[in-house]
């Protein structure tokens, strides 16, 4: 049986489908919820003469098909679990300006990949180049600290210095940490990689080295400390360890993708000892990467054997 809309409710139709169901709010109008599969919605910053100035609680929740939300920016308030268990949300625009705001709201939303903040285009083409719609993202997926979700301080040093302070946190963290709690929930009968006391420090560590490797790529108003600890935590698990997914993480994921292998090299992952070893792994990558590992090693071993005479006992 279906659900009855209360009086007050009305529904707009969503642009890309499926429609959006909203309410007088204050002196303007909520949006309740939305009704449909469409992977796009964009909420209009006027309804009936009206502003929308507030996305209600749950607005969005389990919303499966949707991909991106845009939010105009008369909006002030959002309410808790707006987006919560979108499971395949992937960027949602929201106002650069004071919100307010209720919790979890991206609760479950694995595959958020972006927060864009509505701005100029000079803004945007400073923002997102540096990985920072991407950082604001991991804030609340990944580092889980809704403090960084700040559209007026976002991007400056206090609040790039304490997400970097919320990666080291997490880097810090033991492999194991949170698997006790599935057993104490009683999940240990699941199956899966996540369920596996042997796989899960494992998972844990790819986790880790993901956004420690897209830090290292994007090291927008990075310290020196931070820079250092980040290539430090990748050559502990580079290839030849007793944990090297640093190395398999590429292999798995990234094969193909340059940017990966230079990041790799420069923070000394790269070594005598496990070059071969490497180089065997690389069967399957392009022409471009194999060239590369082996330049690599001509302009940083080789030179030792120059020298190597200079050694001799005379």
């Amino acid at each position: 049986m279906s659900k009855t809309i209360r009086m007050e409710e009305k529904m707009i139709e969503n642009a890309y489908g499926g429609q959006l169901v909203y309410m007088p709010y204050k002196r303007g109008i909520a949006i309740k919820r939305y009704r449909g599969i469409a992977q796009r919605i964009i909420v209009p910053p006027e309804i009936e003469g009206k502003t929308v100035t507030a996305i209600e609680r749950k607005a969005f929740l389990s919303c499966k098909t949707v991909r991106f939300i845009s939010l105009p920016d008369t909006i002030e308030e959002i309410g808790d679990w707006a987006f919560a268990h979108a499971e395949q949300l992937s960027s949602v625009t929201i106002p650069r300006h004071q919100l307010s705001r209720g919790k979890e709201l991206f609760l479950g939303c694995k595959r958020l990949k972006e927060i864009v903040l509505s701005s100029s285009q000079e803004e945007w083409s400073e923002y997102a180049p540096q990985g920072l719609y991407r950082m604001l993202a991991m804030a609340v997926t990944v580092l889980h600290d809704y403090f960084l979700f700040d559209p007026l301080d976002f991007g400056n040093d206090a609040w790039v210095k304490r997400w970097d302070e919320k990666l080291m946190a997490l880097v810090e963290l033991d492999d194991l940490d949170g698997f006790e709690e599935l057993w104490t929930c009683g999940e240990e009968d699941y199956e899966g990689k996540d369920y596996d006391i042997k796989s899960y420090p494992v998972e844990k560590r790819k986790m880790k080295l993901r956004i420690v490797y897209f830090r290292l790529m994007h090291p927008y108003k990075i310290s020196k400390d931070t820079l250092d600890a980040l290539r430090e935590y990748l050559y502990r698990h580079t290839k030849g360890t007793d944990t090297p997914e640093a190395w398999e993480l590429i292999m798995e994921e990234h094969q193909n993708d340059m940017e990966y292998y230079r990041v790799f090299a420069d923070s000394g992952c790269i070594t005598e000892e496990n070059f071969d070893s490497l180089l065997e792994d690389m069967k399957d990558c392009t022409a471009e990467i194999k060239a590369y590992l082996l330049r690599y090693k001509e302009e940083h071993f080789a030179a030792k054997d120059v020298f190597a005479a200079f050694d001799l006992n005379w």
